[in-house]
């Protein structure tokens, strides 16, 4: 029983998997159809584009959408600088055989304290969006819209 599920398993995973010639030539003109998006201030306001295109927005929410995603993706970005550098430190420091504990210490607090300012950043910019688009049942297609959107690149367009 167990041999003849694995098979079953297999041949449903290949058929799952495989895609026609026309599937991959229609992604491959897809592809070639993107602008590239060559710095990550690129990939931000390509993002913060598809983040104020949700449906039933005014002009203005969207405006004010758009510059609320630039903002919250300068700031975190900067932030994510900074821990990625005291993370590297800290592996640097860990590494030596006469590390300072009280480095460790102190390096390890900096980056908790750092990853919290990002949070307060993203939930801030919750909030500042809540009061952008607003609440209720009427708002749900945006916040939906909101929800679904991933990452640049990976957004329904």
């Amino acid at each position: 029983m167990s041999k003849f599920v694995l098979v079953l398993s297999s041949f449903l995973f290949i058929i799952g998997c495989a895609t026609t010639k026309e599937q991959e030539a229609s992604l491959d003109q897809k592809i070639k159809a993107e602008q590239p998006a060559n710095t990550p201030e690129e990939i931000a306001l390509r993002a913060a584009e598809v983040f104020a295109s949700a449906p039933g927005l005014t002009m203005d929410q969207k405006t004010k959408l758009h510059a609320l995603y630039l903002k919250t993706y300068a700031d975190s970005r900067e932030i994510r600088k900074e821990i990625g550098q005291m993370k590297s430190l800290l592996f640097k420091e860990a590494a030596m055989k006469k590390f300072n504990s009280k480095d460790i210490t102190e390096l390890t607090r900096r980056i908790v304290e750092a990853d919290q300012r990002r949070l307060n950043v993203m939930f801030s910019a919750f909030q500042e969006m809540q009061k952008i688009v607003g609440y209720g049942e009427n708002k749900k297609e945006i916040y939906e819209h909101l929800r679904n959107y991933d990452y640049p690149g990976n957004a329904s367009r």
